[in-house]
């Protein structure tokens, strides 16, 4: 588990272009903040699948963030990868269909939402 450790906080710092910094032993709550949020999370996850071909268990999808949030990385990966390979060939469009799914709720709730008063 200690490289697939090492490869989720390798995604992670890429994708928040090196502004989120943390190690095995942050917790997965620490990790959000004004340059890391939700939907980037949900990509590091979909990449992280993709890289290794492996998935999340299903069970990380069922429970409310807030579940996991106390986990260091460390604990979060041994409790919710399922280290089998994954041989369904289309297991990575699938992953990345749901992640297309959640950025486009996420846009569209943007798109909703009134305007500030910041904008005046």
């Amino acid at each position: 588990m200690h490289y697939f450790v090492t490869s989720f906080i390798s995604i992670l710092h890429f994708i928040s272009d090196d502004l989120l910094q943390c190690d095995s032993s942050t917790t997965i709550g620490e990790i959000f903040c004004d340059e890391f949020d939700d939907l980037d999370f949900e990509l590091a996850l979909s990449c992280f699948e993709a890289t290794h071909k492996v998935a999340f268990s299903d069970k990380l999808w069922e429970v409310d963030p807030e579940d996991y949030e106390d986990l260091s990385i460390e604990e979060f990966i041994e409790m919710y990868v399922d280290g089998n390979e994954q041989r369904d060939p289309l297991f990575v469009t699938k992953r990345f269909l749901m992640f297309q799914e959640s950025l486009t709720k996420a846009l569209t709730e943007e798109a909703d939402e009134p305007p500030s008063s910041d904008n005046y």
